[in-house]
């Protein structure tokens, strides 16, 4: 009787609950403090560092556009006016709230974008810890939340911090759906996925990583079909939506503007600031975003093991070597498809596929044989070395030249002048202008032309032949010089 009642002993649960309890309240508050610091380092001096990167005059002109019942930009001279659709809109509206209630400015869309960043990585750490457990989920968040090249571009106000929780959103209710399927848990997960689809067209691609791993694990066919059905019917009654309110008979601005924009994801359409080699992207991270080069390296070390691990697959003829970290695997997987191969601008979608080789490559790594303490120090160092990355970069990247080339255009551009420029510049001025790929308009008319140039991009190389014409005889007025690129200011000869 005695041996049985230490038996029972041993074998009482409740010392197991507490400890697990205690780890898990002990990794929640050691998140929390993480999470703190890194809104706290994305906070820093946001208003100034980085300069303002390209699309975001874009985003906070047709932000405020909405403020005033409209969405579109600043509209073109010589051109017929129409709404901005190639992002949807949601976006805009949001920010068109967020700026009713915290003032209309680029910096306020930072604030909001820097939240946004806090939200989603709150949602994957949740979602590491559903695949891993707590502690591997903090050992992969720490050095994600203070990675270099992340805490630079989540800084800027574009649209994927925002969309980057709906993708991770969409991810945490599929594998809570797989923990405990059920129908509706599917379902649930499905209208999420068709959210990310729908709030920009890039996030279709959370659709096709869960196929893909739909496709590794090959259980659960009927919630995947429930789930599949449930994005499906998102994005259909969206693009219902979007047809009956902005299309109508001679004028297609949805169907034209989305066409563009998928032109693009195929790498049927180039736009400026696009990379279209491997030595492009080598000589941009190695010049300027050298700063950055440890992000690379583990974001290489992320794919290279994805690669590995294909290979592996391929060999055995199944998905097995794929199966310890199959999600992860599918997300970073498809990325690297989809927008390795698009024509899109590198800065902002480079982060859709680092994110998943960062989480991909840090929780590879926590099931490498090592000593324990290596498992803990080598992310602290990696987390080191992000933040002295970033740190780098803010004497570098202060220059806001776009911001210069604004104030000279509001101070030294006659205000009833025309001008020749590119979108994010001609959204920043008050004057009349004509972009350079369709300047035919202002040929005759304008006065002034502002230049854009980068490694990547120059307005001539994406000037028409009335862009040409225009700049013959043009004089040089002034120039302002960042690390994010040169806006170059002209006087036209008269009648050019």
């Amino acid at each position: 009787m005695k041996a049985n009642v230490l038996s029972d002993v041993r074998r009482d649960p409740e010392p197991e609950r507490t400890q697990s309890r205690r780890l898990a309240i002990g990794v929640i508050a050691i998140f929390a403090v993480t999470l703190g610091l890194g809104i706290m380092v994305r906070l820093w001096r946001l208003g100034i560092v980085p300069a303002w990167q390209w699309d975001e005059a874009v985003y906070w002109r047709v932000s405020v556009s909405v403020q005033h019942g409209v969405i579109a930009e600043h509209s073109v001279y010589g051109l017929p006016w129409e709404p901005f659709l190639y992002q949807p809109p949601i976006y805009f509206k949001i920010m068109a709230s967020w700026f009713d209630i915290v003032g209309a400015s680029i910096y306020s869309a930072r604030v909001f974008g820097v939240l946004s960043t806090g939200i989603m990585q709150l949602l994957l750490f949740r979602l590491l810890w559903l695949l891993e457990g707590p502690r591997r989920a903090l050992l992969v968040v720490l050095p994600v939340i203070f990675d270099g090249w992340l805490l630079y571009i989540e800084r800027v106000s574009y649209i994927e911090n925002v969309l980057m929780i709906l993708v991770v959103l969409g991810f945490l209710l599929y594998q809570a759906a797989l923990d405990k399927p059920s129908w509706w848990r599917f379902l649930l997960a499905g209208l999420a996925l068709g959210a990310t689809a729908s709030f920009k067209q890039t996030g279709a691609y959370v659709v096709v990583a869960i196929l893909l791993h739909w496709l590794i694990i090959r259980r659960e066919h009927r919630g995947h079909f429930i789930a599949l059905g449930g994005a499906i019917l998102v994005i259909a009654v969206y693009l219902l939506v979007m047809l009956h309110k902005y299309d109508a008979p001679g004028h297609p601005w949805f169907i034209d503007q989305s066409t563009v924009q998928l032109r693009r994801v195929l790498g049927l359409q180039k736009s400026g600031g696009t990379l279209t080699s491997p030595s492009q992207l080598a000589h941009l991270l190695t010049q300027q975003y050298k700063y950055f080069v440890p992000s690379l390296l583990l974001g290489i070390c992320g794919i290279m093991i994805a690669l590995k691990r294909t290979w592996q697959c391929y060999r055995a003829r199944n998905w097995g070597p794929a199966q310890q970290n199959a999600l992860l695997y599918a997300w970073l997987a498809t990325g690297v498809v989809v927008f390795g191969s698009s024509s899109l601008k590198f800065p902002q979608y480079f982060v859709l596929i680092l994110l998943p080789a960062y989480c991909y490559f840090w929780m590879e790594f926590a099931h490498w044989k090592i000593d324990p303490q290596w498992r803990l120090v080598v992310p602290i160092v990696a987390s080191a070395v992000g933040v002295g990355s970033f740190l780098l970069t803010v004497p570098v990247f202060n220059v806001n030249s776009l911001q210069e080339v604004q104030s000279y255009a509001a101070k030294d551009i006659p205000s009833n002048a025309i001008v020749v420029t590119e979108q994010s510049i001609g959204d920043l001025i008050q004057q009349r202008w004509c972009t350079v790929e369709k300047s035919g308009a202002c040929v005759g008319h304008a006065t002034y032309a502002i230049t854009w140039q980068t490694y990547l991009q120059s307005s001539f190389d994406q000037g028409d032949a009335s862009f040409y014409q225009i700049m013959k005889g043009a004089i040089t007025v002034t120039s302002f010089s960042g690390a994010v690129g040169t806006a170059t200011v002209w006087k036209l000869s008269p009648g050019k």
